[in-house]
């Protein structure tokens, strides 16, 4: 790689704009184009203090790719991390959505058993009497109640059984 893409490599993973760094460098935005195209290059001063500025030795930013290819094979590079971390938030969102799937079935299944007992309930058949006439339960069919309690369950079982298989494989 050229010095001037490896300037502009530089200061794009610094988030500075041209005019930000030909005003650290002391040079014009015009000048700092030229070197990033390759049209000209910076005097020996310039080049020292984009090393000092970025903080990587002359010998980083002069010395060709050739020779650091293998080095770098071993070496993590900016693509490696942000694969990990998109990795990680997609993970992070699978186990969270299942958690939040089975939260929610817990929930609805306490809601479904706490109405069964509610309309099975003396009291309840009682004031169903004086308002109906019949002593009869109310006729509720908490299977269908329930099974969108089972269906969030089953999707958030699913949900972190596909987080731990996917985990075991990386």
């Amino acid at each position: 790689m050229q010095l001037g893409k490896k300037i502009k490599q530089l200061r794009k993973l610094s988030g500075m704009t041209q005019e930000q760094l030909a005003e650290k460098l002391s040079v014009s935005r015009q000048a700092l184009s030229k070197w990033e195209n390759g049209t000209s290059m910076p005097d020996i001063e310039s080049v020292v203090k984009i090393s000092m500025l970025f903080q990587i030795s002359l010998d980083e930013l002069l010395v060709k790719e050739e020779a650091k290819i293998k080095e770098q094979k071993t070496q993590i590079t900016l693509e490696d991390l942000a694969r990990i971390n998109l990795h990680n938030r997609r993970m992070n969102l699978l186990l969270t959505s299942g958690i939040l799937f089975l939260a929610i079935s817990i929930m609805m299944a306490a809601f479904v058993s706490a109405l069964k007992s509610t309309t099975s309930s003396i009291g309840y058949v009682l004031y169903r009497y004086i308002a109906t006439g019949k002593y009869a339960a109310a006729p509720v069919d908490y299977f269908r109640l329930g099974l969108p309690a089972l269906l969030a369950g089953a999707v958030g079982i699913i949900l972190c059984v596909c987080y731990f298989v996917k985990s075991r494989k990386d």
